[in-house]
């Protein structure tokens, strides 16, 4: 190999290790990313599971039926922390309703209708 392509491989191992990839935590864990937003699950009908709350109704095409008038699926979330959003009139125990107002994502049916289909669940 000539002293340019010696050079250039050179160059180039080095720019790769100075660039490098995810840089790690000194113990050799990988860096957490830390994000605000909850892990949500999905469920087809709209009832979530006990210990969960709904977020959202919207249709799915992997629950099967084409939505016409109604939606299909479900987003949960998990009943935790001083206070949450919650689809519906009311809060599982032991929340309470702090406050109520309509929303599009709370909408079972297509196309949304006017009046209040979330609430503030607090503590």
């Amino acid at each position: 190999m000539s002293r340019l392509g010696m050079f250039l491989v050179g160059a180039l191992a080095l720019g790769l290790t100075a660039c490098g990839g995810p840089e790690q935590a000194e113990d050799g864990t990988e860096p957490q990313m830390a994000s605000a937003q909850q892990e949500l699950t999905q469920y087809c009908g709209l009832n979530c599971p006990s210990g969960q709350h709904p977020t959202t109704y919207l249709c799915s095409s992997s629950c099967g039926s084409f939505c016409t008038n109604t939606n299909n699926a479900v987003q949960c979330d998990t009943n935790a922390g001083s206070s949450f959003t919650s689809c519906g009139t009311t809060c599982p125990s032991p929340y309470h309703v702090t406050s109520t107002y309509g929303s599009y994502n709370c909408s079972k049916t297509i196309p949304y209708l006017s009046g209040n289909n979330t609430v503030i669940c607090s503590l």
